[in-house]
């Protein structure tokens, strides 16, 4: 974002001399080249983390926040492991197809020749022809953003991440330990060379506002190696500037919004609430809350449990569909008898593979239920599975329990170990044969009342004309 900043909004370069004041010049055509190409956040992976549903009385967190933000993470990522790559035009695949491919992430250099994210790959091709189409490593990048996220949690305990490649950091109280504000944006950058190179850490955008959505759109509005920071009383009128793309809501209302000629938050403020609400519903609302700077979503600290892990290796690679569904099998069986999982039911799974000639590959399920049964964790990834199958023959295979709720059903105190007669249709009955728990409770009645109150239908004479006589009611005493 070029030219100056107001008094309440400021552009820091990486390495600055003092704090720089200035008017700002930011204009909404330069605001939409920057949400157009590289945001598309609000329905992106690892949104719905970042921005929960409006509670204005929320407390716990951390008002102030920084977010950090790399785009296209992964593809630079690659380029990283990959350096003989940088200087050509490359692509990464979108994961989890199996069937009509298309562009995940590209390169500046594929990006100029008019390869664009969501191209099928034969249309990419045709456009450039000298363009390298990479598959994805989601075990890669998980690792990186673990490692990232375990380095910055030394600055700050108060961190949320939202995807790969963006994250959250609450810097209250921070002042006190690293001094300004523009201290604390540049302690966080000289964190990363930690965990990233330097051309990774140097393509990193920041943003320093009240609240996570200020925060990432002087983030998305940021240059690499210029932090934005937005100051209490200029927030209002920062967000004014902004395109209602940037709206973490339905991408649906965006469109409706559009199409009415509302472009700018600026101009959403002019509607009244009611009529928001009227026709978007509680999104209208929440909407007219972010545009105003009247909700601030303070940064919450983040808490993932551990995952519980189970890995299978094949002395060859492994691509028939029945040998992986039989080793799934044994790695949920494995998964379940770790001490770590007992008394906890299942709530979420994940399963992946080390891939023939390098890569992985990944899927995972929310399960509907609480269970500990193996085979209703294992029925929703083989149903993944036959949907995105992996690319190539499987080394190794990989299994995660990731979220766990309370025990799925109650044991011990109410089960019986014993079939009962209801249960068994009274079969053991007609055979002559009486359940144990029938005569364990008769001894029972027995010991309270003295006798049997339990009665026997018997059948007398079923041909008789008086039903009275037909069956006859004997005591039953086993």
């Amino acid at each position: 974002m070029s030219g100056s900043r107001s008094s309440a909004q400021r552009q820091v370069p990486t390495h600055p001399a003092g704090r720089g004041w200035a008017q700002s010049s930011t204009t909404h055509d330069d605001w939409l080249a920057v949400t157009a190409a590289e945001t598309s956040w609000a329905t992106g992976p690892g949104a719905g983390t970042a921005f929960l549903p409006a509670r204005p009385r929320v407390s716990t967190g951390s008002r102030q926040a920084l977010c950090l933000w790399l785009p296209t993470f992964e593809l630079r990522l690659e380029l990283v492991r990959t350096p003989e790559l940088d200087s050509t035009s490359v692509a990464l695949l979108s994961p989890g197809e199996s069937t009509r491919r298309t562009v995940w992430q590209v390169s500046e250099r594929a990006h100029e020749a008019g390869v664009r994210p969501g191209q099928l790959v034969s249309q990419a091709v045709s456009l450039c022809t000298s363009l390298t189409l990479l598959e994805p490593d989601p075990a890669h990048y998980d690792a990186a953003v673990d490692t990232m996220l375990e380095t910055l949690t030394e600055l700050t305990p108060i961190i949320e991440p939202a995807g790969r490649g963006r994250v959250f950091l609450g810097t209250d109280g921070l002042g006190r330990l690293f001094g300004s504000p523009e201290r604390i944006v540049h302690r966080a950058l000289r964190t990363l060379f930690r965990v990233f190179p330097a051309p990774l850490v140097a393509a990193t955008r920041a943003g320093l506002a009240p609240g996570k959505f200020g925060a990432w759109v002087a983030a998305a509005s940021a240059r690499s190696g210029a932090p934005i920071l937005i100051e209490e009383e200029g927030l209002s009128s920062f967000l004014a500037r902004c395109p209602v793309g940037a709206l973490p809501v339905d991408p649906l209302v965006v469109q409706r919004l559009e199409r009415l000629g509302v472009h700018t938050l600026g101009r959403l403020r002019e509607f009244p609430e009611p009529s928001l609400v009227a026709q978007f519903g509680e999104d209208g609302r929440n909407a007219l809350a972010w545009a105003t700077a009247r909700r601030i979503d303070p940064v919450r600290p983040w808490h993932r449990p551990r995952p519980i892990r189970a890995s299978l290796d094949f002395p060859n690679p492994v691509g028939t569909t029945e040998t992986l569904h039989g080793a799934l099998d044994r790695l949920v069986e494995r998964a379940l008898s770790r001490p770590a999982r007992r008394g906890r039911s299942v709530t979420g799974v994940r399963m992946g593979a080390h891939l023939e000639g390098g890569g992985s590959w990944f899927v995972e399920t929310v399960l509907r239920e609480p269970t500990a049964e193996r085979e209703r964790i294992a029925a929703p990834l083989r149903a993944k599975m036959a949907i995105s199958p992996p690319p190539r023959a499987v080394e190794t295979l990989l299994l995660e329990l990731t979220d766990f709720g309370a025990p799925s059903a109650q044991t011990g105190l109410f089960d019986r170990r014993e079939t009962t007669g209801r249960a068994s249709a009274g079969h053991e009955l007609s055979n002559g044969q009486v359940p144990v728990s029938l005569k364990d409770a008769v001894k029972e009645l027995k010991l309270r009342l003295g006798h049997s109150p339990l009665y026997r239908v018997v059948e007398v004479d079923p041909w008789s004309r008086i039903p009275e006589r037909r069956h006859a009611l004997l005591s039953f005493d086993p």
